[in-house]
């Protein structure tokens, strides 16, 4: 981030104050601690819906740091659908998001994942499907050309495409009648992180939800509600991942490569080891094959590695 990004963000965060940024929060972990359910050892989001679309969607970044952006959308669109009970089937644009919220990030990625989904409440995000498709008011318009994944150094600031609040000729509505829109924007989760304000997020959490309860309250949002946002740092031989249960390589002199964010759709077991499952955002030739659709891009990763920041949101849906 470079001077005047945290310029930016210092401002951003300047005009939140403390009970804005965290009302959501801590409104929203108070009812979930209090929410009593029984949890399965193995879960998976596209069992538990599937008959929303865009749970089984796989999303390709290409030649754009975009993963905090193509997985937010894709959680907002799974939980649209969930808080619909199936009657809205939205993709979420993560082409609008990455273009046009200037203070979430772009192609050299995001500054905070709850920018995001703060976005999605206060401004919105119309519809956009993938690379190529046509479908929606905004597609995504970056290819999937430069290798799986991609090399970082096509993940900069200059290949951000620039916000048009417009719609693609070919789509029937107007981009503000297109937009969508949250009903609130919370963190489950935030281990590390480099603001100033972080420590004062973790405080407010643990306050709620003590650490030795971080990996229930997770498992228990997913199943309620639906995938969250999960970010982490990923390492050089996270890459060259292909299947199993990954364990990062976090000895002295592993090559750290960048903070990376994914969708979080479920847990499970097996032979004994217990497990994160996710699904990535580097298009269908990466990763193993899910359980539910024959297609690659998922990942687990063991239980003991929580996410070191876990965001969501609450779609506002006409009832």
């Amino acid at each position: 981030m470079d001077i005047g990004e945290m310029a930016q963000l210092a401002d951003h965060n300047q005009k939140m104050n403390n009970e804005q940024l965290f009302a959501d929060t801590e409104t929203h972990l108070r009812a979930l601690r209090q929410h009593s359910v029984t949890l399965p050892k193995n879960f998976d989001s596209r069992e538990r819906w599937p008959l929303c679309w865009s749970v089984h969607q796989v999303a390709n970044q290409g030649g754009c740091g975009s993963c905090w952006a193509m997985s937010a959308t894709s959680v907002m669109s799974d939980r649209i659908c969930v808080a619909s009970n199936y009657t809205l089937q939205s993709q979420v644009s993560a082409q609008d998001l990455t273009s046009c919220c200037t203070e979430c990030g772009g192609c050299q990625g995001s500054h905070w994942a709850l920018s995001a989904f703060t976005h999605w409440k206060e401004h919105g995000i119309v519809t956009g499907g993938n690379y190529g498709s046509s479908e929606g008011c905004k597609p995504y318009v970056v290819p999937a050309d430069c290798g799986i994944p991609c090399s970082v150094e096509f993940y900069q600031k200059e290949n951000t495409p620039h916000c048009e609040k417009k719609c693609q000729d070919l789509y029937a509505k107007q981009y503000d009648d297109d937009l969508t829109k949250g009903a609130s924007a919370y963190w489950i989760r935030a281990d590390k992180g480099s603001s100033e304000t972080t420590p004062i997020i973790q405080s407010t959490i643990r306050k709620i939800i003590p650490e030795s309860d971080a990996v229930e309250m997770l498992k228990r949002e997913i199943y309620l509600y639906g995938p969250v946002l999960a970010c982490f740092t990923v390492y050089d031989d996270f890459q060259h991942y292909s299947s199993g249960i990954y364990q990062p390589f976090t000895f002295p002199g592993a090559q750290e490569l960048y903070g990376h964010c994914a969708k979080l759709i479920g847990w499970g077991e097996e032979s004994d080891e217990k497990y994160w499952l996710y699904m990535n955002t580097w298009g269908r030739d990466w990763g193993e094959y899910g359980s539910i659709v024959s297609s690659l891009c998922f990942f687990r990763i063991t239980l003991s590695e929580a996410p070191e920041e876990a965001v969501a949101g609450i779609a506002k849906v006409m009832k």
